[in-house]
């Protein structure tokens, strides 16, 4: 199938989208669910909105997980239960199975929906998608640093479950896919990597992304909502660094807001900007544009696609090595990782080497919108998930034929993979 072009509408897979949030909003995993459902639309098929479940029964676990929670965390300290339980599992699960009886689909499709496909029964091969690990997040993120021996063991369980009934997993980043192998033996077999791509409406043109020329003044450039789990410290002080040592530098933070100890002139704080909003979605673009490097000194990060829509804007990323973040960075092509322990001056002084040399600079911007074009987007990813998908459901459908040849099956009984097998034959010629 030539790049970018949809299979035959007439006969397209049927992609159940499996998770309890609707992935149709751009509030649902930070719009990931939105750009993953707009790929499976235009590169492998037609997507069906399993979710979201908004019943009475799930609300009440929600509700009653919460004020359990609050009262517990009151008098240990402690998280008692997290949403990795396996009554909150069980409820999915029956909400599921029901609406695939309502629901004709021909694979599942389950972005970070360990709890949602832990106990599902059914017949109908799984694609699991995730950025990490139940092992990689807890004592990792500051949010899983307080759990009970009891909630780190419900998640333990949802997790392994999660990655065995998966037919197939994709992960953005070895980080995540070696936590899959090594600490929940899953078989290598069945472990993908696909890199996420730009959440991005509108992606600016190539030339638009190649304009970063160096002027007299260097202007920074820090976008997320956590100040302290984003590293802001260490932007500050990166931006120090440069005006220390002679360089006219500019740091822009967005999504938060800095503590008032934080405060510097040369620091400018744009606390939100709505992605929904069409004049906002300028405003960040311009941003991107306007930058010579993205800094993301992260402390703790599963992946890290703000560094995506750097490198779709041609904008130069330095990003701690930490976590998943080398899913979305590659080491001088698109930017540079640093170690956990750098600091503000170690960042300055890899601006400071990179700008010493305009045409190195040049260099890094064209290498970073390659990047984008060449894997950071999802249409990228889209393709990669339809190759997936194919060999998913042409081995489903051959270890169903291995079981009918041992026991045959009635005349008059329908054969779900001969439906699966036109239909994958359709789009693979397509």
């Amino acid at each position: 199938m030539p790049n970018g072009q949809s299979p035959k509408s007439e006969n397209r897979l049927r992609i159940g989208f499996v998770h309890r949030f609707d992935a149709r909003s751009v509030r649902s995993w930070s719009g990931t669910f939105l750009f993953m459902a707009k790929a499976l639309e235009k590169q492998v098929g037609e997507v069906v909105y399993l979710g979201p479940d908004n019943s009475s029964r799930t609300k009440f676990i929600i509700d009653n997980t919460a004020r359990v929670n609050r009262l517990w965390f009151r008098l240990t300290g402690k998280t008692l239960i997290t949403d990795h339980n396996r009554v909150l599992s069980n409820r999915l699960a029956r909400f599921f199975k029901q609406r695939l009886k309502e629901e004709r689909c021909d694979i599942l499709f389950a972005p970070a929906a360990s709890v949602e496909i832990a106990s599902l029964k059914t017949s109908l091969p799984i694609v699991y998608s995730s950025d990490t690990t139940w092992a990689d997040v807890i004592d990792y993120y500051p949010e899983f640093s307080s759990l009970s021996a009891l909630s780190k063991l419900e998640g333990e369980k949802i997790e392994a479950a999660a990655i065995r009934r998966a037919d197939a997993i994709a992960y953005p980043s070895e980080w995540a896919a070696s936590s899959a192998r090594e600490h929940y033996k899953a078989d290598p077999a069945k472990i993908h990597r696909l890199a996420f791509g730009a959440n991005l409406d509108v992606v600016p043109t190539r030339d638009q992304a190649l304009q970063h020329p160096l002027t007299s003044s260097i202007r920074l450039l820090m976008v997320g909502v956590d100040w302290e789990r984003k590293g802001g410290a260490i932007a500050l002080e990166c931006l120090q660094s440069l005006l220390a040592s002679g360089i006219d530098a500019f740091l822009t933070v967005v999504g938060c807001t800095p503590p008032a100890s934080a405060e510097h002139p040369r620091m400018h704080v744009i606390p939100f900007l709505n992605k929904n909003d069409s004049e906002d979605r300028a405003k960040i673009s311009r941003l991107f544009l306007d930058a010579h490097f993205l800094l993301l000194p992260t402390r703790a990060e599963a992946m890290g696609i703000v560094t995506c829509e750097a490198s779709a804007h041609g904008l130069p990323a330095l990003v701690t090595d930490t976590g998943g973040t080398r899913g979305a960075l590659n080491p001088g092509v698109n930017g540079f990782l640093l170690p956990l322990n750098a600091r503000g001056a170690d960042y300055a002084e890899k601006i400071i080497s990179v700008i010493a040399s305009p045409a190195r600079y040049a260099d890094l911007v064209l290498s970073s919108r390659d990047e984008f074009e060449r894997s950071l987007n999802w249409d990228a990813w889209g393709r990669a998930m339809l190759s997936l998908m194919e060999r998913v459901l042409n081995r489903k459908i051959q270890q169903t034929e291995r079981m009918e040849s041992a026991s045959p099956a009635s005349i008059d009984e329908p054969k779900h993979q001969d439906v699966v097998s036109s239909l994958t034959a359709e789009v693979t010629h397509s």
